[in-house]
Order: structure tokens, then sequence, then C-alpha cells
């Protein structure tokens, strides 16, 4: 059976994990003595750098003719360079985003509101085996989003890739301290002692009854003068057309723990992949996950599984760090397809960008993006040919 240059790529990908997790062998994925010396050559192009830091709603994105910008050239005017789409409201691009917190755990915080509204969202694991979410507005505007959550380490770096300001309901001392030592303090809007509006409590008894409307956030970020955006937002590449290759992607199953795991199917009649989620009735079960604000099911155009190096910063309680800079592979599924690619930052104040074996960048569908963040030494199966799955683990 002819192998393609994908699955050559994969292979290569694999064994890297393998060789990181300490020799932790993985199902079905073998090599001979030959290969190996071509593998340690080829897996410095994916492996991480070390580089050198410097310093009205509408929930349903229209269709549109989307151009296709090269990393450094300017979007034209209404185009929202998050999603490629051109927006209704094009006064929202010239404001700053919102990164706004959104707990994912207990379950009983389902349904969230407001996420089908973001233009990215990023999924990492934060504790004691459970995930949150970090969601991007930029496009559109939400009336309510939330329950909001704390912020993390991560988060920091999400405010700086993208100019943004971050509302969240508390924090960690050792997260509070790297906040407010940092150069983005003066963009943190917090319950306290920020109040309502924006930080609305539904119910003052209740943990996850904080909530924020986009429109109030801004008002209150314009009070603060800090709602100018910065510099533009570059480094998104979108294609209505599929590239070539890749390989059959219709389910994506990704299992951060055996209490927290997702599945992304693709859905051949909205073109999207569908997100459900795990029920806690078993280790398998899972149900759809609807957006609690529109009523629909939450759905991406683009889900991009990025490979991390994770660090724990404490082990007890539980809190980690992301080596969210330089070089590393990634998985890209849109279009029912699967491409492995390169995600790349180079510089602490510019967002994530994603290239091909051939250093080009990756065009991504025009419409929204969820980001899952896994550790470096996550493992990647095939049960079938056209079903992946991802097993996070930190090294």
């Amino acid at each position: 059976m002819k192998v393609t240059r994908f699955l050559k790529g994969c292979f290569i990908f694999l064994i890297l994990l393998a060789i990181a997790a300490c020799g932790q062998s993985m199902t079905e994925i073998t090599s001979s003595e030959a290969t190996r010396s071509t593998i340690r050559t080829e897996i410095a192009s994916v492996a991480q750098s070390s580089l050198t830091h410097q310093p009205t709603s509408s929930l349903s994105p229209p269709e549109t003719i989307v151009i296709t910008p090269s990393r450094t050239s300017v979007y034209p005017k209404g185009v929202n360079p998050l999603t490629g789409l051109t927006v209704t409201s094009p006064e929202n691009l010239e404001r700053r985003p919102f990164l706004i917190k959104v707990a994912n755990s207990p379950r009983d915080v389902r349904p969230q509101e407001g996420l089908s509204s973001a233009d990215l969202v990023f999924e990492y694991y934060a504790e004691d085996s459970s995930t949150c979410f970090s969601a991007l507005f930029y496009g559109f505007d939400a009336e309510r989003v939330g329950p909001i959550s704390s912020a993390h380490f991560i988060d920091l770096e999400f405010v700086r890739m993208y100019t943004a300001s971050l509302a969240f309901g508390s924090a960690t001392y050792e997260v509070w301290e790297r906040i407010n030592n940092s150069e983005v303090t003066d963009r943190m809007v917090s319950e306290y002692p920020t109040g309502c509006p924006p930080m609305c409590r539904a119910d003052p008894t209740d943990l996850y009854s904080l909530y924020t409307n986009t429109e109030d956030l801004e008002d209150y970020i314009e009070n603060l003068g800090i709602a100018d955006q910065g510099e533009p937002l570059t480094g998104m590449t979108f294609e209505k057309q599929a590239p070539e290759g890749g390989e059959p992607a219709d389910v994506l199953d990704i299992r951060y723990s055996l209490e927290t795991f997702t599945q992304w199917i693709y859905d051949t009649g909205t073109g999207m992949y569908l997100r459900s989620q795990e029920t806690g009735a078993d280790q398998v079960e899972l149900e759809p996950l609807v957006d609690g604000l529109s009523g629909q099911r939450v759905k991406t155009a683009n889900v991009i599984v990025v490979f991390v190096p994770h660090e724990y910063y404490l082990a007890d309680p539980e809190m980690h760090e992301f080596r969210l800079i330089g070089r590393g592979p990634a998985l890209v599924f849109r279009d029912q397809r699967a491409y492995l690619i390169t995600w790349e930052r180079i510089d602490l104040h510019r967002g994530i960008t994603f290239e091909t074996d051939d250093g080009l960048s990756f065009p991504l569908k025009p419409g929204n993006s969820w980001i899952e963040l896994v550790g470096s030494t996550s493992q990647i199966e095939r049960p079938t040919d056209d079903t992946w799955s991802v097993l996070f683990r930190i090294p």
C-alpha cells in the first residue's frame, strides 16, 4: 500500500512522542533501525525551538468571499483576521479583542452561553482532571457569556498574542502575582473590584453564576481608556477550498483524562465539526454540547490540536506552565480532512501561526476555530481510517 507523505509525517511525529515519553510505546507504530536515523534528522523541523523572547450580536457569521492574506499583509476593511469572514459591524474590528474565561467543570455549568459567538476558543487542561475555555471575542458580540471561571498562567500569553483584555472571576495568589507584575496588568477585568456591569452574578451564593455581556465589557474598557486595539492582528490565512493532501477525518476524540473527554464529529450538512462532551455516566458516554444562548449545537470550522510542552509549576494544588513559544507539531481538522502541520510563535506579542512542511502558511477554513492545547508527549491513535484519537499526557 502506498504511504502518503502525510502518513510518513504522522509516523515520524508519533515516534517523536514515544521517545519523549521515556520509551513509552504506542499501539501499532513501528520503524526499522535504518529509518530511525532519518527520523532523528527530520524531527528537527517540528521539535520545540529554543528562542529568545521579545518582549447587536450575530451568532451565525455571514457567508462571504474570503481573501487569503500573507502573514504580513493587511486585511481588507471589514474582514476579521481571526476568521477570514466579513463582519456585519466593521467597527468591531477597531476595538481591542476580549478574552473571556468560561468554565467547563463541574458538568452542571453546562450548557455554557456565548461560545458560538467567539472567533477562537482555546481549551486546555486546568487542574483535577478538568479543562476550561478561553474564548476570544472580536468580530461578534454576545448578550451573555459564561459562566466565567478563574484565570491561569496561560491566559497571560493569550492576552499578549491578541492584544486582548481578559475577563475572569478570580485567580490563585501565584497567578495574581504574575498578572500584577506583567506589562498587561491594566487590561485585566475581574469580578472584584470591577463589579456589575460588566461582571454580573446571577446568584450571589452560586460560585458558577458569573456572566458578562461583550457590549458592557467594551463600555467598561473604554472608560478605563484601554479600548484601542494596538497593533493590527496578523498571521491567520484562510481559503474556502481545502488544501490538497491530508487524511480522512470524520471523528476526533480528545481525552484529557478519564473524567474529561470530548468528541468532534464532521457534519456534511453544515461542513462543520460538532462538539460532544462526556456525561459522567461512564468513561465512554457523550452528549451534544449546546450553546445555552443560541440554543444551537456548538460547532466549528476548524479544530486545531496544538502539541505544547507542559510543565508542573506546582503538583499540589495542580498548576501548570505552557511553553507556547517557538515551534512544534499540530494537527488541523477541516473539511473532513486532517493535516499534520507546524505551529509557530516566535514573538511574545504575536498570535500563533500555522505552516506546511514547505514553510508556507497553512490555510484554515473561513470561520471560527477551536484550538485544543495538549502536552507534547500526548499520544495519537487511529482506531479506524477516518477516526482520530488524542490522549493527553504531561511529561
